[in-house]
């Protein structure tokens, strides 16, 4: 995924079929980097975001590499130059069909579930 100086508006559509099809999994969505993002119940770690009109989805680093190098998947770097080495980016020819979208966020649903739970911020007095 080529970074660029501007993050791509969010597919509100992809938004609206995500949450359709996510609704039985044990997962909430938040608003994240200036998009839809769907994180874990269990945990409070994140699992997929929208990203202009494809997503990027947690599937740990080993997997990604693997995933980047076999060219099923696209290398996540939203800031250029610092990808986020976790994730993998989508773009929508790889998630048109609603299973293929489905079984990608499963499956990091699956190496979502594997992590800590999120540890809260203290919040300071004023």
């Amino acid at each position: 995924m080529p970074a660029s100086d501007k993050w791509p508006e969010m597919d509100k559509e992809l938004e609206e079929r995500i949450d359709g099809l996510v609704a039985a999994l044990p997962l909430h969505r938040k608003k994240m980097f200036g998009t839809s993002s769907w994180f874990l119940d269990s945990n409070e770690q994140m699992v997929a975001g929208v990203w202009g009109d494809g997503i990027m989805v947690r599937t740990g680093q080993e997997e990604a590499g693997s995933l980047i190098e076999s060219g099923e998947a696209e290398s996540f770097d939203p800031m250029g130059g610092r990808p986020m080495r976790e994730y993998v980016f989508l773009n929508a020819d790889k998630i048109a069909e609603d299973g293929e979208l489905v079984e990608w966020v499963e499956r990091a649903t699956g190496f979502t579930s594997t992590l800590p739970a999120k540890k809260k911020k203290a919040r300071k007095k004023k």
